[in-house]
């Protein structure tokens, strides 16, 4: 799905910018009423090293957008004699426990359970109910790590789940005698409202939760500087998200699924802001913040943070709810507030509280004055191109010129430097500087970015805001807006953001940026490599060293292939880097050239040609259909 609009923002507004801590639990009307589960707290009686664990599959109303707004029908997990949740009671349980769970199906229809077995079993055998059975499943947790139990009516794979069985989940969690008993985990799920006359999901009415809520409803977290911050993340929905930290690099520590964990060793472990989850997938990761404010934590996929969809007499149609946004401009709501009032979906915020006597500490030193223009879609499109544009020179540029995708803006590593933004827009924008470990206020997330006293504001029509940056790495990152991203975003608001390291050179023609974007406002939203498609060839030479900087900033591509091919055959390059961070020097090992790169990621290659003829860089959907070919030649 590509598409969505901020005119339906069917979300509560919230008074105040900032509530940390525990969301409320809402009052329960017991057996019908589902609650929201934010795995904090085991279920079952955990007994001698047994487990006894009674479950319930119950028919019931799910408020996701609050208490007073319609509710959704679906099925969920209870607990017996407890109200039903999404997602599912939480199963967690050290390493060696024996687990009995019974559950009973009270409905008219068969249901089929997966997940609840061991797992050097390999092959976990399906648990069957009839229309008003009981069964039960007893198992020993006997591999460490972080999988999941799903329920479905029909479906034969998780990922054919959309409708009223789609949040039928839940956590199992084995621990370790070593692992961290602060951990939070949050399982990722998506319900659609409504069905297509042929059956398919209406994209209209589609919501994206995290522990059963959509942003801003999900548990706001605050933390400490310092704080080892674990997070288990469970994909029990049925898309590819592509997950991403503002502010900082977090730590891959194990990537797994419904049957496996795997646990990496310190060599395999690796830095990211941004990290491909497909669905029926686990991972755990850690990160520790050095520097206070709000940050969010996200699907990079611009439609899984798209405002929430209505329910009940407001509800929109997919047209409805998707086209305003490309064609009016901003939402309604306050822009000062966009994060808070104008987002939606898998979006999670945390709080990072400064310690006594904290000052930020960012010199101003060298300045950059960087425009954003708009000018009416050229070649018979509609609606308006963006574009940010570099000042060169005394003379600002004119207000008319644009270009796709912006200017690569390099910059050197620990240099403090200021970027004067103007916005000569009629359009409220910001400008995020993705992957850059930078202070909370500039980060661009107005409304939320900043601290409770001094949040990031929305850049106005004719106004201007000041950024300083002192990058500590050296590395390949981006700058594209965080607000009415598909509008402004998909027709130009992005640009490559290069740091280098000290002594090293910039050259443009060894240094080779390939920023994956998309076309302004066509309806087939084709992707562009460098602005253009399909790109000019280019020209290599034989036994030249090159530096390929592979980013991706489309709205809703999460799995795209990525292949450098001559013959048909992939060559060998050497990965350097993910999202600007250095990789191992176990992971920088000669390797066939072909990725799979998700929406917000960066990546780093050394490419030194040893012959001349003809190569294809080329990028596929997920479906293998070319999206383009990128020829390039290399002479002697």
């Amino acid at each position: 799905m590509n598409r969505l609009t901020l005119s339906a923002l069917g979300i509560t507004t919230l008074t105040a910018a900032w509530t940390f801590g525990a969301t409320d639990v809402p009052s329960i009307a017991p057996s019908t009423k589902i609650v929201f589960n934010d795995n904090r707290d085991p279920a079952g009686a955990l007994v001698d090293g047994l487990l006894e664990l009674e479950l319930e599959i119950v028919q019931g109303s799910w408020h996701l957008l609050g208490d007073d707004e319609p509710a959704g029908e679906v099925l969920a997990f209870a607990e017996r004699g407890k109200a039903p949740s999404i997602p599912g009671p939480l199963i967690r349980v050290p390493l060696g426990t024996e687990v009995h769970v019974t559950v009973t199906n009270p409905l008219d229809t068969a249901i089929v359970i997966r997940g609840l077995g061991a797992r050097h079993d390999g092959a976990i055998a399906p648990l069957r109910l009839a229309p008003g059975t009981t069964r039960d499943v007893q198992f020993m947790a006997d591999v460490e790590g972080t999988y999941f139990y799903w329920g479905a009516l029909t479906a034969a794979r998780l990922g054919d789940r959309n409708f009223e069985d789609s949040q039928l989940s839940g956590v199992l969690a084995v621990d370790g005698p070593n692992t961290p008993t602060d951990d939070r985990i949050m399982m990722i799920g998506v319900w659609f409202d409504g069905r297509l006359p042929d059956g398919s999901p209406d994209f209209g009415r589609e919501f994206l939760v995290i522990n059963g809520r959509p942003w801003p409803h999900t548990e706001r977290l605050t933390y400490d500087m310092g704080d080892s911050i674990r997070w288990r993340l469970v994909n029990t929905s049925s898309d590819t998200h592509a997950m991403h930290l503002h502010g900082f690099y977090f730590r891959v520590d194990a990537r797994g699924d419904m049957v496996r964990d795997t646990l990496y060793w310190p060599q395999q472990r690796r830095m990211a802001v941004t990290e491909r989850f497909p669905s029926g997938t686990t991972m755990s990761l850690v990160w520790s913040p050095d520097r206070p404010g709000g940050w969010i934590f996200h699907c990079h996929m611009s439609v899984h943070v798209a405002p929430n969809a209505t329910m009940g007499p407001d509800r929109l149609s997919e047209e409805q709810r998707f086209l305003p946004l490309f064609q009016e401009g901003h939402h309604d709501a306050d822009p000062n507030m966009h994060a808070v009032q104008g987002m939606g979906g898998l979006l999670m915020a945390t709080y990072v509280r400064p310690p006594p006597g904290w000052v930020p500490n960012e010199p101003k030193r060298r300045e950059m004055r960087l425009f954003i223009n708009s000018v009416p879609a050229s070649g018979g499109l509609s609606g308006r191109q963006f574009g940010y544009v570099l000042q060169e020179g005394d003379r600002e540029p004119a207000r008319d010129s644009v270009r796709l995708p912006g200017p690569t803006l390099v910059l050197r590593k620990g240099e403090p430097t200021s970027i004067r933004v103007f916005n000569r827009t009629d359009e409220p924008s910001q400008v995020h500087w993705h992957g850059l470990e930078i202070e909370s206020y500039f980060d661009g997330v107005a409304g939320l970015g900043g601290y409770p006293e001094r949040l990031t504001p929305a850049i106005l029509p004719g106004d201007s805001f000041e950024i300083r940056i002192t990058p500590p790495r050296a590395g390949s990152f981006m700058y594209h807006t965080h607000i009415n991203d598909l509008r402004q975003q998909g027709s130009g608001l992005y640009g490559a953001f290069v740091v280098l390291d000290e002594g090293e050179r910039w050259d443009p023609q060894t240094d080779r940026v390939f920023i994956f974007g998309e076309t302004p406002f066509r309806d087939d939203e084709i992707p562009v490599l460098n602005g253009a498609n399909p790109p000019e060839p280019i020209t290599f030479r034989v036994g030249t060293t090159y530096r390929l900087r592979f980013m991706d900033i489309t709205l809703n591509r999460p799995n795209t292939r990525l292949r450098f091919l001559r013959d048909g055959f992939p060559v060998l390059w050497m990965p350097l880097a993910k999202d600007g961070f250095d990789l191992p020097p176990g992971q920088r090992t000669l390797q066939r050239a072909e990725r799979t790169i998700a929406v917000g990621e960066t990546m780093d290659y050394r490419y030194t040609p040893d012959q001349p003829g003809e190569l294809h860089l080329e990028l596929r959907q997920g479906n293998g259909v070319l999206l383009f070919d990128q020829v390039v030649m290399v002479v002697q």
